[in-house]
């Protein structure tokens, strides 16, 4: 999986700008609202706006190396601690860390429990929700008890990929994904939020934007009743 996004990623930055167009970088658990998003402001504006996801260690290390990216879409605060050039932000939403499970499993009331025996979570050190899911875990004591049956992996979609396969019994990600895989999941629980530091998601233009213009007017969108209800209804 890895390997294939990787070489669609230099595929596709290897080809020369588009006129008309802007490269948007995303965390990988907002795909299906940055999908929504596009489609919708293209349809509008017959502007192209072709998209990358990864965790944000990788669309970090994009940004700087590409040359390509107009606009970053992840956790405000993980973003600008790098040392990216950035410019103006526009808000989406607050991010919510979520317990999921697989489908033909009972909703895990105990983690510590013999019948839980792998849990996934993002990579903590580049993806927001796997520092949230530490955070979580440090906070309410279960690190320990459950340091044996964590299982790192490194977007929130492979912690889907692992609860769809039943490769895990339960999985850290966010209410987008969630809510995105409703039907292909056994449910999903919020955790508190006091047990981890607050996510706020934004839309971030890099200062180096080669479409600095068309990055403006996708930010003003973000900013539109029609907009914000895409938003709203993926969970942010």
């Amino acid at each position: 999986m890895k390997k294939t996004f990787f070489t669609l990623l230099f595929t596709f930055l290897a080809l020369p700008a588009l006129a008309g167009s802007l490269l948007v970088a995303s965390g990988a658990g907002y795909k299906t609202v940055v999908e929504a998003l596009a489609d919708a402001y293209s349809t509008q504006s017959g502007t192209t706006v072709e998209r990358i996801y990864g965790n944000m260690g990788q669309i970090i290390g994009q940004a700087k190396t590409s040359g390509k990216v107009d606009l970053l879409i992840g956790e405000e605060g993980f973003l600008r601690a790098s040392d990216l050039p950035l410019a103006e932000s526009t808000p989406l939403g607050k991010g919510r860390l979520v317990l999921a499970w697989p489908k033909g499993k009972d909703e895990p009331a105990d983690l510590k429990a013999s019948a839980v025996a792998r849990i996934a979570l993002p990579d903590p050190e580049r993806a927001i929700y796997g520092k949230a899911a530490a955070e979580y875990l440090e906070n309410s004591g279960l690190h320990d008890p459950l340091k044996d049956k964590l299982v790192v992996v490194g977007t929130v979609p492979q912690v889907f990929a692992y609860l769809a396969t039943g490769e895990v019994d339960a999985g850290f990600m966010n209410l987008t994904q969630a809510v995105a895989a409703a039907d292909k999941i056994g449910g999903f629980r919020e955790m508190d939020e006091k047990l981890y530091k607050p996510i706020a998601i934004a839309c971030i233009r890099l200062e180096t934007a080669p479409s600095a213009d068309a990055a403006r007017k996708f930010a003003e969108f973000l900013g539109t009743d029609a907009a914000r209800a895409i938003i709203s209804a993926h969970g942010l």
